[in-house]
């Protein structure tokens, strides 16, 4: 009888270290899944969607402008005029309508991104979508 009970002790404490070893590596497992779900090179997914979202909602309000200033080219019977030559040195920009308005001509003409900057003084994110929004439309 006293084997029995000792043998069941025994049981009872190899299941007790048993569960506590699953316990805790179930609590490890669930930490380095939310770090894992969390880091994007120590940056929280939730500030990495805010941003994502951000930049969407502002290159939809320039493809908005960028639409409305192709309606606006569309409605001038005039070409577009060209931007001075800078003087003596002094890099001259047209205003910012002009800039984008030209910027749109020169795309559907199938101007390189360079030219787009340089000529329109747009930054490099700026040429890259007025070319994609209207390179090989006429």
């Amino acid at each position: 009888m006293w084997l029995e009970v000792g043998l069941s002790i025994v049981l009872l404490l190899l299941q007790a270290g048993a569960l506590a070893l699953l316990w805790y590596q179930g609590r490890r497992l669930r930490r380095d899944l939310i770090t894992q779900a969390n880091t994007g090179g120590g940056v929280p997914a939730l500030l990495i969607t805010s941003t994502l979202s951000k930049i969407e909602h502002r290159l939809d309000a320039l493809d908005e402008r960028l639409r409305w200033l192709d309606e606006q080219s569309r409605r001038t019977a005039s070409p577009l005029p060209l931007p001075a030559a800078p003087a003596s040195g002094v890099h001259a920009h047209p205003p910012a309508t002009h800039n984008y308005e030209l910027a749109q001509q020169l795309a559907r003409e199938g101007c390189e991104l360079k030219v787009l900057m340089e000529r329109c003084g747009l930054s490099r994110n700026e040429a890259e979508l007025v070319q994609r929004l209207y390179a090989g439309r006429s």
